[in-house]
């Protein structure tokens, strides 16, 4: 098994290394021998600032991938195009809907990405529109279209989105995409923000993988604006996975993070810019 590297450049909060920035919103470099994947890109460029501080040569990336069309994942994207490189970026083509978050009020903001699909094509970006599960580098497998199967996960009424008939309706997230790298100890997981469910994804990707055993899972679980009952049965749901180790980051909630950490002890991390997770030859985990 070759190692896989995951490194935090995006995430609301930051690790105590000098230099290292945060901002609301997520990005992860995804490591391995054959492949460097950039995962998300947050709200600006912070990843690629705190990716310098971190020495890691950015112009070194294979491809992007986007997790959902959401500004605090794809508000980065320019930062990209400023490099004088022409990134390839796959995605679901749901990436560009109209997105808004309901206010208080009963206005509606616009959450979505920030920029159209013809403005990044005009700054060099490449975008390919990818299916429910494909390889997108060896050994490393997106999947998407992730069936909502689970009774608690029922996704967030304050968000929305503008269907094609101009109306406001409730956001399916057909986008919400996940990434994992399958190895011979078993398979590492990288989450976006969760909204098709954070059990859900899990089950589904050990479904397509024939219950292999999962060595790591980072990244958003969107349990931040759950019902303490929601977070109760993902983390009850958890522990019959027997996942060796969860680092969560960005819309987790600090409350959601603290039950994850009592439950999982060691083996909880928090995944916060700066950090680096090293999966070893023979599936051992280390944090730094």
């Amino acid at each position: 098994m070759n190692p896989v590297t995951l490194t935090i450049l995006c995430d609301n909060t930051a690790a105590m290394k000098e230099g290292i920035r945060a901002e609301h919103g997520f990005s992860v470099l995804v490591e391995t021998a054959e492949a460097s994947i950039l995962f998300d890109t947050g709200q600006s460029g912070v990843f690629w600032h705190n990716a310098e501080v971190l020495g890691k040569d950015m112009m070194k990336i294979d491809r992007v991938v986007l997790s959902h069309g959401h500004y605090d994942h794809t508000g980065g994207l320019t930062r990209l195009a400023q490099a004088g490189k022409s990134f390839e970026v796959l995605a679901h083509r749901d990436v560009f809907a109209r997105r808004f978050k309901k206010q208080k009020d009963g206005t509606l903001k616009f959450i979505g990405c920030p920029y159209n699909h013809e403005y990044l094509k005009s700054r060099g970006l490449v975008f390919r529109f990818v299916g429910p599960h494909e390889e997108v580098a060896p050994g490393i497998f997106f999947i998407g279209e992730v069936p909502r199967e689970t009774d608690f996960e029922t996704g967030d009424p304050l968000l929305v989105l503008e269907d094609g008939n101009g109306k406001i309706a409730p956001d399916p997230f057909r986008d919400d995409a996940s990434l994992y790298v399958k190895t011979p100890g078993g398979l590492v997981v990288i989450l976006g923000c969760s909204h098709r469910g954070m059990i859900n994804i899990l089950r589904h990707i050990l479904t397509l993988e024939g219950g292999a055993p999962i060595l790591c899972v980072i990244g958003g679980t969107h349990l931040s604006r759950s019902d303490p009952a929601q977070t109760e049965e993902t983390i009850e749901a958890l522990r019959s996975m027997k996942i060796a180790s969860i680092g969560v980051s960005h819309c987790t909630g600090l409350d959601a993070a603290e039950e994850m950490r009592h439950v999982y002890g060691e083996r909880f991390f928090r995944a916060m810019a700066g950090i680096v997770i090293q999966i070893d030859e023979k599936g051992g985990t280390s944090i730094r």
